[in-house]
């Protein structure tokens, strides 16, 4: 799966939203530190209503005295603040310099359409804590991967082992299997008193390793709830069809 990590100006990025590499279209938006919008407003309201304009000019008076009404965020580099919209969800990132401050999700993808409703909220949280604790994602996506194993039936043993009987049953492929290893060990890693060694602050590398921990449970997700679900209901049309025609 291809991966471009978000970032400011970016003509095209991964998308937070959706979950795919798509063109955005960045606005500026204003910087108001003082809430003089709401201060004009109010202002704006009273003479229309009470229709003085006798204290008009008392307002324009008021309105040039003060030290900034709006500042354009180009001018405030390090607190400019700016929109981007997605060319494939029409949805949106708010970013406040250089960083991004919604969604609260970091770079990591969507769940699967299919991820159970505990795991997704299991899988949402670890969104939630990326762009604080990488380490703490990847101990979340760990109990994650456990959960899906469950919902497909494994239940008992170790989870190294859980995998293994997956795969000797053919639910998990030997590619998935692999990815699910490597998830495995990166939350092992995290929950234990180990070096960390992912470390997203220090480049691309080190995100986009990040980020396919998430990417491996959505395929961990396909191959053990998404396709069987979708051969069984295949399966079931069939048979209620060849059941009418020998009716």
């Amino acid at each position: 799966m291809r991966y471009v990590p978000p970032g400011p100006d970016k003509r095209s990025f991964t998308c937070p939203r959706c979950g795919v590499v798509a063109q955005q279209k960045w606005y500026p938006l204003l910087y108001d530190p003082g809430d003089w919008i709401a201060w004009i407003s109010k202002w704006a309201q009273a003479i229309s209503r009470e229709r003085d304009y006798s204290s008009f000019d008392q307002f324009l008076k008021q309105v040039s005295e003060l030290p900034s009404v709006l500042i354009p965020v180009t001018e405030l580099p390090q607190n400019r603040l700016t929109i981007a919209f997605c060319q494939h969800c029409h949805r949106f990132t708010l970013w406040l310099g250089d960083a991004m401050i919604y969604p609260r999700v970091g770079e990591a993808p969507p769940p699967h359409e299919e991820m159970p409703p505990q795991i997704r909220k299991l899988y949402e949280e670890a969104r939630g804590v990326l762009p604080a604790s990488p380490r703490a994602s990847a101990a979340l996506l760990r109990v994650a991967l456990e959960g899906l194993l469950e919902e497909a039936g494994y239940r008992q043993g170790r989870l190294a082992d859980r995998l293994e009987k997956a795969r000797e049953d053919g639910k998990l492929s030997a590619g998935t299997y692999e990815l699910a290893e490597v998830l495995r060990y990166a939350g092992n890693a995290a929950a234990h008193y180990e070096p960390w060694k992912i470390d997203p602050s220090q480049g691309e590398e080190d995100r986009e390793m990040v980020y396919h921990l998430f990417v491996f449970v959505n395929y961990v997700t396909d191959e053990l709830i998404a396709k069987p679900r979708q051969i069984g209901e295949m399966a079931r049309k069939i048979n209620e069809k060849v059941r009418k025609k020998n009716s």
